[in-house]
């Protein structure tokens, strides 16, 4: 939940841009938590403009004071901080081969290791205020659930498919070839499928491709696409793809299905659940540094 939070982050050579509790949270502090954040998220450095500089030292100051408050009252020292970071960090440094490659990354993103260490450590502290404030989170009613699967079919829906083997060829004539052969039931789809198609992988399983999604989201062309949904159950087509032709036959057609309440319930528990903690923590965090003394200096 807290992959895009935290600072613990400070720079005293840098100019303050605010102060919360006495902590100066410097130009240089900002820049590395929002440089940071956007590797832990994968996305590329945002733009910043005037007014979205300013939002995120605000949200920054939030975090500090989270972070002060989550220290005094005792729900973590900076020695567990600084241990529970040093574990991440090596967690993290062995996903991404090393600790070099670690160094490698973080360098695409104006980031050294002793930074990102220190970012880790406020994730830390932040992590904890966070668990003390959705442990008093009352998970979502039976009804508040029954009425989020009703409200929102279209996320449980299966989407309508057809099943479908193909035997993937190079030229059209060939394509043909086969396909005159299986409509007049001279030759059988699996073997010939293993004896002929370029696609190896479907090929060991005598051409069959699975149940595909009736769009774009089966990972097939669109000429391949508009050719199955126009094959009724056992008819066989031609779809000209830049990967070949395909000489197909849809097996099935599944339409569109919505999943059973008793099979998603848990999930939508879960989902409600952690909005509710968001919006709590969010509201905490708002209300701690409205109690803590601070000052924005940028304008």
């Amino acid at each position: 939940m807290l992959a895009a939070v935290g600072c613990g982050v400070a720079s005293a050579t840098s100019h303050a841009l605010a102060t919360v509790n006495g902590h100066a949270i410097t130009d240089a502090e900002w820049k590395q938590s929002i440089e940071a954040i956007s590797l832990m998220t994968g996305q590329p450095m945002p733009k910043i403009t005037a007014s979205a500089k300013k939002r995120q030292i605000q949200q920054l100051m939030q975090w500090v004071a989270v972070e002060q408050w989550a220290v005094s009252h005792h729900l973590i020292t900076r020695s567990h901080a600084d241990t529970k970071a040093h574990q991440s960090i090596t967690a993290i440094e062995k996903q991404a081969g090393g600790t070099s490659a670690l160094k490698a990354q973080l360098k695409t993103y104006h980031l050294t290791l002793p930074q990102f260490y220190r970012f880790a450590v406020g994730q830390e502290m932040l992590q904890a205020a966070y668990g003390q404030v959705s442990k008093g989170v009352k998970p979502p009613s039976a009804a508040a659930v029954k009425h989020y699967y009703q409200s929102n079919q279209r996320f449980f829906e299966n989407p309508a498919t057809d099943t479908v083997r193909a035997i993937v060829v190079k030229s059209k004539t060939q394509a043909h070839s086969l396909l005159t052969e299986l409509q007049a039931g001279h030759a059988n789809f699996a073997a010939l499928a293993k004896q002929y198609s370029l696609d190896k992988t479907s090929a060991k399983a005598g051409g069959e491709l699975g149940p595909l999604p009736l769009n774009a989201t089966n990972g097939f062309p669109a000429s391949f696409t508009t050719e199955m949904k126009a094959l009724k159950a056992g008819q066989y087509g031609i779809a000209d793809t830049p990967q070949g032709y395909y000489v197909m036959q849809v097996q099935k057609i599944s339409p569109a299905s919505v999943r059973p309440f008793s099979s998603v319930k848990s999930t939508i528990q879960s989902q409600l659940q952690l909005v509710a903690a968001n919006q709590a923590f969010a509201a905490f965090s708002q209300k701690t540094l409205k109690a803590a003394k601070t000052h924005l200096a940028f304008k």
